[in-house]
């Protein structure tokens, strides 16, 4: 509206007694933006709400799965991929053997190991990536691996297969 009044323009509807050329169109304008307003945030509420609950329980919300983890068909939960679960054991062994990322990285690299290589439900296959250092501390640090999930910033114990 603050657009609108800036450039003297008005909104007259056809098919509704809406006319903000007078001061009742205006204040019908103002409540509908309230009431589309409210609604908004409502529906932002109920999705946080119900992400939230399914988090809870366990649920897979979407998104790339990390590596060692597959998509179940249908949807819903993660299935362990037994052959990237092995990498990623190998990953960790490798951590606690040499205590250092960089060290654990040259190795990842001279072992030819890549991310994840997933496709979309849209069928957009997108190819696995060599590790980086910031890829391979993401999957060092990732909560999922011990049973957890992490939600608006705590950890929840989850039902879901351990690699």
């Amino acid at each position: 509206m603050d657009v609108f009044e800036r450039h003297g323009v008005n909104l007259v509807s056809v098919t509704q007694p809406l006319n903000t050329t007078v001061s009742m169109g205006r204040l019908t304008l103002n409540i509908l933006l309230s009431f589309a307003q409210f609604e908004r945030e409502i529906i932002s509420e109920r999705t946080r709400d119900k992400m939230a609950a399914a988090r809870k329980k366990g649920k897979w919300m979407g998104g790339v799965p990390v590596l060692g983890y597959d998509v179940a068909p249908g949807g819903g939960r993660l299935i362990v991929n037994r052959e990237e679960a092995e990498r990623v054991r190998a990953i960790f062994t490798l951590y606690l053997e040499y205590g250092s990322v960089e060290q654990v990285l040259a190795a990842v690299q001279t072992q030819g190991w890549r991310n994840k290589q997933w496709t979309a439900e849209t069928e957009t296959s997108h190819a696995a990536r060599p590790f980086t250092k910031a890829g391979l501390e993401r999957l060092l640090s990732n909560v999922l691996y011990i049973g957890q999930v992490r939600h608006e910033g705590k950890r929840t114990p989850v039902s879901r297969p351990a690699l």
